[in-house]
């Protein structure tokens, strides 16, 4: 686990420098938000064979969970599903501190919580 220094770091740099922004326009896509803070997120996945080949999001909400949902995606490219259904909380607690994710899961878990709907292996998917 990064020490909460580190934790912050990583956050910031994701968020001013997000990997895999923008629009997909080819595979699915799915949107979600935040209920109570406004955050939105569109997660864009071509899945191709099952495995998540090309991602792209998009944001409007605050730095945690756009952050959270840039190291989510840069982690999972490339992942077939069965990896990704398996992810929860602790992938991010793991990383990025459990305090961090206790002061807000909703925000850390939004691009997480989009993914899910969005895995063939749900109803949503």
């Amino acid at each position: 686990m990064a020490s909460q220094r580190d934790a912050q770091a990583l956050l910031a740099d994701h968020y001013k420098n997000p990997r895999n922004w923008g629009i997909l326009h080819h595979g699915r896509h799915r949107s979600a938000t935040t209920p109570g803070c406004g955050d939105e997120q569109i997660i864009y996945v071509d899945d191709a064979n099952g495995a998540l080949t090309h991602l792209r999001f998009q944001a409007v909400g605050c730095a945690l969970s756009r952050a959270s949902t840039s190291i989510l995606l840069e982690h999972v490219e490339n992942l077939h599903w069965h990896s990704v259904d398996a992810l929860d909380q602790s992938f991010f607690t793991d990383i990025l501190g459990e305090d961090v994710v206790r002061s807000r899961p909703r925000c850390t878990m939004l691009g997480l919580t989009v993914l899910h709907h969005l895995s063939p292996n749900t109803k949503d998917g």
